[in-house]
């Protein structure tokens, strides 16, 4: 009786998640070409801006078209500011913010952001994104208000969100004479790292 009560609740746990499993869409892939990270340091440091991209992602749909969930990487090797016309020193500029010191793109290449769970606030087109962030091997939940706007096999999707330094160990290096917004201020005077998500899905 007991082996008979136990294999049913077995095969209920199965059949459930089978059919968890046929709800969800294929998974939508990124628009590698398209898409981009915009990055601003803020008007009090100088307003240092720049972009990186992504290597790959993918984002599961329900069968009813809203999204699930997904995983992003983000390449930190292609890190670059804009800001600056003078092509050598922005050259200098991005080995900087790839240095150990920053990003240590050298020893942590790939930056990941894991969609654990998407909410649609209301029945807008906006939606409460939350998940994990890894940068630096330091793994930190973020949560931040998205637009996802899917049209017939494509999707947008828009996004701000801040980026607290301290917590992915994200420091400059000191350097002496100079003020810009990799040298030697106190790290309690520099802020948040203001990111722009625009990435593009496609079926």
């Amino acid at each position: 009786m007991i082996n008979k009560v136990t294999t049913t609740l077995v095969l209920m746990m199965l059949f459930q998640t089978l059919a968890c499993t046929q709800q969800l869409q294929p998974g939508w892939q990124l628009d590698v070409q398209k898409s981009k990270v915009l990055w601003n340091t803020g008007k009090t440091m100088g307003g240092h801006y720049g972009y990186f991209l992504f290597q790959y992602g993918n984002l599961e749909f329900s069968a009813k078209g809203e999204p699930v969930r997904g995983t992003f990487y983000m390449d930190m090797n292609s890190i670059r500011t804009t800001d600056n016309p003078n092509k050598a020193e922005g050259k200098k500029k991005d080995a900087e913010l790839r240095d150990k010191d920053f990003f240590a793109s050298d020893q942590y290449p790939i930056a990941t952001m894991v969609v654990k769970k998407i909410t649609r606030i209301g029945s807008s087109t906006d939606y409460t994104v939350a998940g994990e962030l890894t940068i630096k091997g330091i793994t930190q939940p973020i949560e931040f208000r998205a637009s996802i706007v899917t049209q017939g096999k494509t999707s947008h999707i828009t996004a701000k969100v801040d980026i607290a330094r301290q917590l992915w160990n994200i420091h400059s290096k000191p350097k002496t004479g100079s003020i810009d917004f990799l040298s030697g201020i106190k790290e309690k005077l520099v802020p948040d790292i203001h990111v722009t998500l625009d990435i593009f899905m496609k079926q």
